[in-house]
């Protein structure tokens, strides 16, 4: 076999030269990319999160308001369903209507 002995000051062909500079400049590229990105992706701005925190107690309040309604629709209607009295006070106060023979005075 034959060895070769290569020596730090033997000259480089001029496409190695090149190729050095290119790759030299590629991985500066190739830094500037990934700097940004980095940046993109870990970024959480105090602002954006302050905003939607926000954003987060303005809609449980709305909900609250919501359950309330609800709460006090489905206890009407259970009262419609089952209680008689209410039935009457209903038709009684919101209809203006009277049994036969019955007079209502209203001031």
């Amino acid at each position: 076999m034959n060895y070769r002995e290569v020596r730090a000051s033997e000259p480089q062909s001029r496409w190695e030269g090149w190729v050095r500079a290119f790759l030299k400049v590629a991985r500066f590229v190739l830094l500037l990319l990934i700097v940004p990105v980095v940046y993109v992706l870990c970024d959480n701005p105090i602002d954006t999160q302050n905003a939607m925190r926000v954003k987060l107690e303005m809609l449980k309040g709305q909900r609250d308001v919501l359950q309330t309604d609800r709460d006090k629709l489905l206890r009407r209607m259970e009262w419609i369903k089952n209680d008689n009295a209410y039935l009457e006070m209903a038709a009684r106060d919101r209809l203006h209507l009277q049994k036969e023979g019955e007079f209502v005075l209203r001031f």
